[in-house]
């Protein structure tokens, strides 16, 4: 009888799944989630995948194409809006927290496109979808495409912060507090007096505001004209 003990045979070894981009991509994504996006290199994704850097480049060229493709999966996730004029405040409200939300649930991705103009499939269609809704509320072509720009860098900015503060908003708010109302009011009456206002509200409230500012500053803006 055979050994027992003999190394099992390469057939015995269950099957690795195929390479292809979307496992490539799949891989890199679930090393953000765990690790961040420090961990996510050629050759980590490769010994994740049981292969060699070598054999990603079929499916992707270099580490910034592979990123490039991560933001794809994230921008292609968010459902989009079929612009409104009787909606559209609501709508560009849904769109935008919906991309937040998939850029939080995504840590460092928000990093990745703060300084990036839209280049893939999914975040040309998510711009040409955002700049629909905003010529829907009638503003002019050049009012809706800077509001587009306005809207694309609240968005990434609001969950690049929401990265750094991690999900202890409360201690973050806690802390703030603290640190405001130690400040010597002589020289601070304001931030002081005002310190439960400065750190009230979460991070979904604030963004909530923010976008409503800007929806109020450019509808008046126009009511201007």
């Amino acid at each position: 009888m055979p050994s027992t003990s003999r190394q099992r045979s390469t057939r015995d070894r269950p099957a690795k799944a195929p390479l292809s981009e979307d496992a490539v991509v799949d891989t890199a994504l679930a090393l953000l989630q765990s690790e961040g996006m420090a961990a996510v290199t050629m050759r980590r994704v490769a010994t994740e995948l049981d292969t060699g850097p070598s054999s990603l480049y079929v499916y992707v060229a270099n580490r910034e194409a592979l990123i490039q493709a991560m933001q794809e999966r994230v921008f292609a996730s968010v459902d989009l809006e079929t612009p409104d004029p009787a909606r559209w405040r609501e709508q560009l409200h849904a769109l935008l927290a919906r991309m937040h939300q998939a850029l939080i649930a995504h840590p460092g991705i928000a990093a990745t496109v703060v300084a990036e103009a839209p280049a893939t499939e999914a975040t040309l269609t998510y711009t040409e979808n955002l700049l629909g809704i905003l010529l829907a509320a009638g503003l002019e072509p050049q009012e809706a495409a800077w509001a587009t720009d306005i809207f694309a860098i609240l968005v990434t900015h609001a969950a690049v912060e929401a990265d750094a503060r991690h999900s202890d908003s409360q201690g973050q708010a806690d802390a703030g507090y603290k640190a405001f109302t130690s400040l010597p009011p002589e020289r601070f009456p304001l931030v002081t007096a005002y310190a439960s206002e400065l750190v009230a509200g979460d991070t979904e409230q604030r963004f909530r505001v923010a976008i409503d500012v800007v929806i109020d500053g450019l509808l008046a803006r126009a009511a201007r004209r």
